[in-house]
């Protein structure tokens, strides 16, 4: 895990240019006010406070749709570890992970919020000088995304990703494509990139990825798992041994469980798994963490 904080990740993307929507950053909060919100936030409108770390962590916690005196309230009440980021709150009607190297850039696109719960199937667009090339997987309207709006709260509803929303990732990595590339050469390595996409802001970069996987990853031949490779649908249940097809959900607020499945897994002697739900997904990222080859259910 790269030792770069949510709030140096808000620098650094500022800095190359990639930061469109405005974003308050308060380093380890004394006393906020709902004023000073307003004031440095420039708007008296529904806002979003995500929070940091000093190191690279995820699923911290978050408030979605907030007025000022409530996102006040809430961030007096954390603890002095962590930093609170405010930016003004808008849908988000689809996310992207992208993965940029050298010379190519691989977007993973799913309708509505990507949380570590996700199990949908997300269409990917890899993105090469001026080739674009789609791989639309099972992205129908049988799945189910997650949505967000000021009147519903949290509610899910059957999307698919639409030509619109591929063709506006595109023109996203291909419009910053200098900057992108400043930033790998700073970085020193390939990386990767969450980003949301809502009507009034576009697409905006909302966190960096310190791993991505092997660039051969996308291109090697990943054949689909056959039926004997044994499904694992329980975080809690036996592992048997071999290359798994992970069939798990896990909420954000159930990272812990997520670290000691990890641990049971590297413990089994578990070196390679199949995921639906994409090699840029936050299961992905933290089973390559923990040492163990990630490959795509769908060949």
């Amino acid at each position: 895990m790269s030792a770069m904080s949510k709030l140096d990740t808000m620098t650094t993307l500022r800095n190359h240019g990639l930061l469109r929507m405005p974003v308050q950053v308060y380093r380890s909060p004394g006393r906020v006010t709902a004023r000073m919100i307003r004031s440095d936030v420039g708007t008296d409108e529904a806002l979003v406070v995500r929070t940091g770390a000093e190191t690279e962590e995820r699923n911290l916690p978050r408030l979605v749709g907030a007025d000022a005196e409530a996102a006040a309230a809430w961030i007096n009440e954390l603890p002095p570890s962590l930093s609170a980021l405010v930016q003004p709150y808008d849908q988000v009607l689809f996310s992207v992970e992208l993965a940029v190297y050298d010379g190519l850039e691989i977007a993973e696109i799913i309708p509505g919020i990507w949380e570590l719960d996700n199990q949908l199937t997300p269409a990917m667009v890899g993105v090469q000088g001026e080739r674009a090339d789609l791989t639309a997987l099972d992205t129908g309207t049988g799945q189910t995304a997650r949505f967000h709006d000021l009147v519903h709260g949290h509610y899910e509803s059957p999307a698919q990703v639409d030509d619109w929303q591929v063709a506006m990732v595109v023109e996203w990595v291909r419009g910053r494509r200098r900057d992108l590339a400043a930033l790998r050469r700073d970085l020193g390595h390939s990386f990767g990139l969450k980003l949301h996409y809502s009507t009034r802001f576009g697409l905006s970069p909302q966190n960096l990825r310190s791993t991505v996987p092997h660039r051969e990853t996308w291109t090697r031949n990943q054949n689909t798992p056959s039926p004997a490779v044994a499904v694992l649908s329980s975080t809690n249940g036996p592992i048997p041994s071999g290359p798994l097809l992970l069939d798990v959900s896990l909420a954000r607020e159930q990272h812990a469980q997520l670290t000691r499945f990890l641990s049971r897994l590297r413990e089994a002697g578990t070196s390679m798994v199949y995921l639906r739900s994409g090699l840029l997904s936050h299961l992905a990222i933290n089973l390559r963490e923990a040492g163990i080859t990630v490959r795509s259910a769908h060949g």
